[in-house]
């Protein structure tokens, strides 16, 4: 069962949360290779993880914004509700405003 961002709010959850999402991205875009959708959101997702988690760089809204589409790819495309795969989506998203400042939550 996924467990939401909100729920962890440290950075080691988000990391988890960032690498389960790009698995099962990489899984739906070999099984559906005509959605190009999920090519977006692996580019998006490897972004995110190089720039953010690896580099630590802390982005601007603006630059969240006009980078990454994921939320709203999240929220289009799939049920926030009911699907865990947009809840990843979105909470990482979301986390990406205030990845740097979240507690490390390393133990």
């Amino acid at each position: 069962m996924y467990r939401r961002l909100h729920t962890n709010r440290t950075q080691s959850h988000y990391r988890e949360i960032l690498s389960m999402a790009i698995i099962e991205t990489m899984a739906l875009k070999e099984r559906f290779p005509n959605i190009t959708m999920y090519g977006d959101i692996l580019k998006q997702l490897s972004d995110i993880k190089g720039r953010v988690v690896v580099d630590n760089n802390i982005l601007t809204e603006d630059a969240i914004y006009t980078r990454y589409s994921l939320g709203h790819i999240a929220v289009k495309n799939f049920s926030l509700k009911d699907d865990p795969y947009a809840q990843k989506l979105s909470d990482i998203f979301g986390g990406l405003f205030d990845y740097s400042a979240m507690p490390s939550g390393d133990k």
